[in-house]
């Protein structure tokens, strides 16, 4: 059902309402009064909980509209600059490579990824290796647990290390020493543009560690 379908159900059923309570009140007087006094004590009873629901709402939107212009006026969040790129036209097969890279390396360096996340888990293994549980079975489930994830999060540090190197020191000397005429060679630029989208798939596949 659209949106527009329900505003006009909505608004239909309160139509009806309202001509129900009409009614009611004109063959029930004294007990429709007290219907309306009831109510009326309720809104008193529930008014500062209301009130203040009210003012923390209107904060929270306030808030969010002042949060939009600052980021709109001072720092665009969704607007990727690729400073490895001139500010020429470039093919879109390259600025994707490019601005994917640059998104990552911007977690990296100024998000502190590497730094801010715990992947080594040794000393928490360790820890609960020596305590003394009293459902040992459950014990051991936990431990081989955390020793699984210590293995995948030391894979995935390693893999973060790995792309972070090859963008910012394997790459560029590669493309230094292709930007040479005298060893420029078909066969291995295309062998180079594969390896460029095989670490642009490997980046793709550990997206979801890159937060922090």
């Amino acid at each position: 059902m659209n949106p527009k379908t329900v505003k006009m159900l909505k608004k239909r059923i309160k139509k009806i309402d309202k001509q129900i309570e009409k009614g009611t009140l004109k063959t029930y007087p004294i007990e429709g009064l007290k219907d309306r006094m009831h109510d009326l004590q309720e809104k008193r009873k529930h008014f500062p909980h209301n009130f203040y629901w009210w003012l923390s709402q209107l904060k929270r939107k306030i808030g969010d509209k002042y949060y939009y212009c600052k980021c709109f006026l001072f720092h665009r969040y969704n607007v990727v600059k690729a400073k490895t790129l001139p500010p020429t036209w470039v093919d879109r097969d390259l600025l994707l490579l490019h601005a994917s890279f640059a998104i990552f390396c911007d977690v990296i360096e100024n998000e502190k990824l590497l730094e801010n996340v715990g992947w080594d888990h040794t000393e928490e293994i360790e820890k609960m290796i020596k305590e003394d549980w009293e459902d040992k079975q459950s014990q051991k489930i936990n431990i081989i647990l955390l020793q699984e994830k210590h293995r995948e999060d030391q894979k995935l540090e390693k893999e973060l290390k790995y792309l972070y190197n090859w963008w910012k020191v394997t790459r560029p000397e590669r493309q230094e020493e292709m930007s040479k005429p005298s060893n420029w060679d078909y066969d291995k630029d295309n062998k180079y543009y594969e390896e460029d989208t095989d670490h642009l798939i490997r980046l793709m596949k550990i997206r979801s560690a890159l937060w922090t």
